[in-house]
């Protein structure tokens, strides 16, 4: 087990090759986008598990490949991935052991809520803390978008986003936005800023909504691939809590999926926590469905009421 805060990128290469293989075995990738930016920098921890000399690694002996991986965020986050062919062999229980030795109040994700991922993490006494929701819905003609429905605040205007003008004003709205959010809310201008760097990131994709000129809101649309038919991500939605319960969500979600449909864009997907009964409410009104799940599970004594928490 090697644990490294920094890799170097012969070593870097080898996780996102090892990333690239687990994600098209299992059809959903085991590291979130933070996670993922983590690979550059100093701010997470990197567990890497190697093979021994004597095994067979791709149908060669090769000391020293790459079979596992786990990140370990300043958050306490934690996502991991085996080689497929290595697993069920304990890789993973040695990598999860490691992890939660360095963070006992590490929340781990199953990304996929994978039936081996999660019979690992309640076998090791883990207990589901949180779970997100994909969601999904189609775009074209079979699918027509509701007529959009303005917001009731005075003086609402729309327009693409402006890292000059608008980068501080968004840290300031997410937050607020996500107070209670753990990773969302606690986004930075830095954090802002690697994403305004990431090859997909369109100012016209960002769409912020403002009332007497102060940002009141935002929609920012992902779109990784770009090709006609691909789907598109609500990459998120916020809104300060002082204008909610103004239709002022719904109106920039509406704009934002009439743009999609009117450049190519075959559907959209986004993620949801499972208990935002209110944002729930607003995605099925906009005809998305649920197409999938991340669970995030901790430590029996680390869980939100059980045990040693004071039922808090």
């Amino acid at each position: 087990m090697i644990t490294s805060s920094v890799l170097a990128p012969a070593v870097r290469t080898t996780v996102e090759d090892l990333l690239a293989r687990t994600t098209a075995h299992d059809g959903v990738a085991p590291l979130d986008e933070a996670a993922r930016l983590s690979l550059t920098g100093d701010s997470a921890q990197h567990l890497l598990l190697t093979a021994d000399a004597t095994e067979p690694v791709d149908g060669a002996d090769r000391a020293g490949a790459l079979i596992g991986y786990a990140n370990l965020l300043p958050d306490g986050t934690v996502q991991g991935m085996v080689d497929p062919a290595h697993r069920r062999a304990g890789h993973g229980t040695v990598l999860l052991r490691a992890a939660l030795a360095a963070r006992p109040d590490a929340g781990v994700w199953a990304h996929g809520a994978l039936d081996g991922a999660l019979a690992l993490l309640t076998g090791e006494g883990l207990v589901e803390t949180r779970r997100l929701l994909t969601l999904h819905r189609p775009l074209g003609e079979a699918a027509p978008l509701p007529a959009l429905r303005p917001s009731d605040l005075p003086g609402l205007q729309l327009g693409p986003f402006d890292a000059q003008r608008d980068a501080e004003d968004w840290v300031r709205v997410n937050a607020a936005a996500f107070a209670a959010h753990p990773e969302q809310g606690a986004m930075t201008l830095e954090d802002l800023r690697l994403r305004l760097a990431e090859p997909w990131f369109d100012a016209e994709d960002l769409l912020v909504a403002r009332q007497d000129g102060r940002m009141v809101g935002f929609v920012w649309v992902k779109r990784e691939d770009r090709s006609a038919g691909a789907d598109a991500e609500i990459y998120v939605v916020g809104t300060d809590p002082s204008v909610q319960g103004h239709g002022v969500a719904g109106h920039l979600l509406g704009a934002s999926l009439a743009r999609l449909a009117t450049t190519g864009a075959g559907g959209v997907e986004l993620y949801v926590e499972a208990d935002n009964t209110a944002a729930l409410s607003l995605y099925e009104r906009w005809g998305f469905t649920v197409a999938g799940r991340d669970v995030q599970l901790r430590a029996r004594a680390e869980a939100p009421g059980s045990a040693g928490t004071g039922g808090a």
